[in-house]
């Protein structure tokens, strides 16, 4: 178990984060009770605990900074949670979810709080588009970061040990059982973490207004189905063109705009972290 633990701490490590026992468990690579993560955390050479969570001992995780960091996440989410709540009014919205580092429960000052959103069958680009109007348009919503949009009859991911803990770290906000439905898809996931389950969701307050007016036109049937080819059509070249990563997929039944290669970075700083944690 010691390299699959070496490798959870090494990837929290590349966010200075530091986990609970339970928490090392869920993102393990192999089957294994708690007790046997607690053992192995307590007996294993590379392993530190601060105030009850678990970093690698090179690591410059602090708990003041940690702190610090979830206080930023509670704040950020308080903000955010009406736009999110106006978001999800919509019944296009079929679920959503919090993912990245708000999901784990920290966040940089300035950072952003990242959004995976499931719609309708045909509806990916006009729920992208009221998502990035309520971005720019009601107060709070410039955190929110819609970087995957995903339709419901096309929820495959790419199978890998990040794709894996992003799921396992998302807080849903909607649609819970579509997210069980979308984990059960994919398989790969429980072969990559035998021990996680699916977080419970966060709730959500009053949303913070009604949709636009020109929302009622991009669901309306045909203006609705026109809107989306013009849409998805327009953005798709948009951003095809101007992307510089292999990590991103613009098609009619998704958007997933990680242009900054975010998974690649990670790995490539987890193997920078292993090798100092071995040496």
């Amino acid at each position: 178990m010691l390299e699959e633990l070496r490798s959870v701490l090494a990837w929290t490590a590349v966010f200075n984060h530091a986990l609970t026992a339970a928490e090392v468990r869920q993102h393990l690579a192999i089957s294994a009770s708690l007790a046997e993560v607690e053992e192995a955390l307590t007996s294993a050479p590379f392993t530190a605990s601060s105030s009850g969570r678990w970093h690698l001992s090179t690591s410059s995780y602090t708990p003041e900074q940690d702190a610090e960091r979830r206080m930023y996440a509670q704040a950020h989410l308080e903000e955010v949670g009406p736009v999110l709540a106006q978001l999800a009014a919509s019944p296009t919205v079929e679920a959503m979810a919090i993912t990245g580092s708000v999901a784990a429960g920290v966040n940089d000052e300035n950072g952003d709080v990242d959004l995976l959103i499931i719609t309708q069958p045909g509806h990916v680009w006009r729920v992208r588009a009221l998502a990035i109007y309520l971005q720019h348009n009601v107060e709070g919503g410039y955190r929110i970061c819609p970087n995957m949009v995903l339709s419901r009859d096309n929820v495959d991911v790419r199978p890998s040990a990040y794709a894996a803990r992003e799921l396992a770290m998302m807080r849903p906000l909607k649609g819970e059982h579509v997210f069980g439905e979308m984990i059960s898809h994919n398989a790969w996931f429980s072969e990559h973490l035998p021990n996680a389950a699916m977080r419970e969701p966060l709730g959500m307050p009053s949303p913070s207004g009604g949709m636009p007016w020109w929302w009622a036109v991009m669901r309306s049937p045909l203006a609705g189905r026109w809107a989306e080819r013009w849409e998805s059509g327009r953005r798709i070249r948009e951003l095809r063109s101007a992307t510089r990563s292999d990590e991103t997929t613009y098609s009619r039944d998704r958007c997933i705009g990680h242009e900054n290669a975010h998974r690649s970075r990670i790995e490539h700083s987890m193997a920078e972290i292993l090798k100092e944690a071995s040496s």
